[in-house]
């Protein structure tokens, strides 16, 4: 079934559809989230946060085709407001870093996610919107409130960065 018909069928109160959205976005959501505050605890509490905000005003949705893009947003803001609340706290001690994201993809994944870590958050916003959460140029500029230029070149230059730094780590490692 797509998405948009589970949305309907989720606007309509139906919570098994909205399970099934959850389980088909989350893993990318949080890899967006993820990109975003450099934290798997934070990360994981703003994709909690987002969809339950989700849930809770999945009625406000009004174009069913685009819960990806809708939903891409909460994720965003919830990351950017943990990042607001974060600047403002000075950490005694940095916790250890749950063990629960497990990469599962390539070696050459584990560099990729480090390399983004180096991005400036506008550039892994892109980044992670665009290829994470596979949305579109015009969808990620919907959902960061830019134009689809300023997205463009965003991610233009944040895959130059990443291939600099991955470059750099590979010629590093040969060494």
């Amino acid at each position: 079934m797509e998405d948009h018909e589970l949305v309907r069928r989720a606007q309509s109160g139906d919570d098994r559809s909205f399970a099934t959205l959850v389980r088909r976005h989350e893993r990318t959501l949080y890899a967006t989230a993820y990109a975003i505050t450099r934290s798997q605890w934070d990360a994981a509490d703003a994709v909690q946060d987002a969809l339950t905000d989700a849930y809770l005003n999945i009625t406000a949705l009004r174009d069913p085709t685009r819960f990806a893009a809708w939903v891409s947003r909460i994720v965003v803001n919830r990351c950017n407001g943990l990042l607001r609340r974060r600047s403002r706290v000075v950490p005694l001690e940095e916790p250890p870093e749950p063990q629960a994201f497990v990469w599962d993809g390539p070696e050459d994944g584990i560099d990729l996610m480090r390399a983004l870590q180096s991005l400036s958050p506008d550039h892994r916003e892109v980044i992670a919107l665009r290829y994470f959460r596979d949305l579109k140029v015009d969808d990620v500029a919907a959902v960061l409130g830019c134009p689809p230029g300023t997205v463009k070149s965003r991610i233009n230059r944040a895959l130059a960065s990443l291939q600099a730094t991955l470059s750099r780590d590979h010629s590093a490692q040969e060494v």
